[in-house]
């Protein structure tokens, strides 16, 4: 005899969209992708974590293309999801100013919000007279399709020039706008090569500044009672 189906027992909630302002129904993670998050946060690979985190979240969110959405959304998302799944703190650890003791901090999840101070889906760089850049907030699929943020061989030159690929959407000029995503890398790493500091500094500038996850928390240390205050940015300061 088979089992009984306890969909019908799962509850839903309804979360806000940080960016796009859309409201959307979700479920807690199920105890099968629970299991498939603990194992690849156990491998420490981070395109395994990402791709997991991607696919889980998607069963839980059924009617938002998480493909197309920003990291920063993408990791609101995640933190209301786990809090309705395994509990609404997380446990987080930071060395004391003052003695460099660690402390042991618990943070409520419903407290982080994502920053959207400067936020712009629409900045666009001039970078001469008549050639200008179309910025855009990578989805994790542009940070997945990119290699050399996995390969520990890759040096920081590699690393910046893929950052700076993610955040390029097109280049335009006065007769066409030509997207990144179909040219050849070796046109692409021709072009970004071809900047000034200058020029390299709008696009870099506008990449350090995206939204992201934050929360400002004080705590006093264990050991010194000296007050700290910390502040937690982005997906991996949480967890």
């Amino acid at each position: 005899m088979p089992l009984p189906q306890l969909d019908n027992t799962i509850p839903k909630y309804y979360m806000t969209i940080p960016t796009t302002k859309e409201e959307v129904k979700f479920r807690p993670f199920l105890v099968g992708e629970q299991k498939t998050l603990l194992v690849a946060f156990e491998s420490k690979d981070e395109r395994q974590i990402l791709t997991s985190m991607l696919d889980c979240l998607s069963n839980c969110v059924p009617n938002v293309n998480l493909k197309t959405l920003s990291t920063f959304d993408v990791d609101y998302m995640f933190t209301k999801v786990r809090a309705k799944s395994v509990g609404e703190t997380t446990n987080v650890v930071h060395s004391c100013k003052e003695c460099s003791t660690e402390n042991k901090i618990t943070l409520n999840l419903d407290d982080i919000k994502v920053d959207t101070t400067g936020f712009n889906d629409k900045t666009i760089v001039d970078i001469s007279n008549d050639i200008s850049i179309e910025l855009q907030y990578p989805s994790y699929m542009d940070v997945i399709k990119n290699e050399s943020f996995y390969d520990n061989k890759a040096n920081q030159a590699d690393v910046l020039m893929s950052s700076i690929k993610t955040v390029m959407k097109s280049v335009r000029t006065q007769d066409e706008n030509i997207l990144i995503k179909d040219e050849p890398k070796e046109e692409v790493d021709k072009f970004i090569n071809s900047l000034t500091n200058t020029q390299l500094e709008k696009i870099t500038s506008f990449a350090q500044n995206a939204p992201a996850l934050t929360h400002t928390h004080t705590y006093e240390c264990v050991k010194c009672n000296t007050e700290n205050e910390v502040t937690f940015r982005g997906l991996q300061d949480f967890f």
